[in-house]
């Protein structure tokens, strides 16, 4: 809904008819165009929800379950998406040379897509920019994790609880976090057994 709401506002402030779209029926009560153009900016939302998982925000008093056994989101729970949706619009993403926001550049879409209505412009393009999403448990970083020895570790400064404990998350398939120092010395460590050799 937050979606829906800021597209809408845009498509209204750059002067776009939001009940005449191009994927959504078209009822005089349905902002149909508001809808065809949060699609391609529904992955923001998605990255959300995720987030709030992955970091244990979202809670079983969260939901309520309705009586055909469906799950629904109580105020709190909503509260707690909208926030976090607001936070990814914040974040900042290269797009035509410079650093904007994503809300900023979802209003350059919108206007986009007026010009290439009016002919103002030839083509459209709602695949850029590409969100890259930029995750510590990468594969790499849990492979290097993995192959560091308890000796070199320890070289490091850390110790082999630490080293223990990093090895377990990188076998599993859940995601982790790791503090920067700690990132910083598992870099370190390729520079260690790279000097080895």
């Amino acid at each position: 809904m937050a979606a829906h709401n800021l597209i809408l506002h845009i498509t209204r402030v750059i002067g776009l008819d939001a009940h005449v779209g191009f994927l959504h029926e078209m009822t005089p009560s349905k902002n149909s165009l508001a809808y065809d153009l949060q699609e391609p900016f529904r992955f923001l939302v998605d990255l959300a929800v995720i987030s709030l998982v992955e970091n244990g925000a979202m809670e079983s008093k969260d939901f309520i379950r309705t009586e055909n056994y469906n799950l629904r989101l109580k105020p709190t729970g909503a509260r707690k998406i909208v926030n976090e949706f607001s936070n990814m619009l914040n974040k900042k993403v290269s797009y035509q040379g410079k650093e904007s926001t994503w809300s900023y550049v979802i209003f350059l879409k919108v206007r986009e897509l007026a010009h290439y209505l009016t002919s103002k412009k030839e083509k459209l393009d709602f695949v850029k920019p590409e969100y890259e999403i930029e995750r510590i448990d990468s594969y790499a970083i849990r492979q290097k994790i993995l192959n560091i020895s308890y000796v070199d570790w320890k070289k490091l400064g850390f110790s082999k609880g630490t080293l223990h404990y990093m090895k377990q998350n990188a076998k599993s398939d859940k995601p982790f976090t790791l503090n920067a120092h700690v990132l910083e010395r598992v870099n370190k460590w390729e520079a260690l057994v790279s000097g080895q050799k």
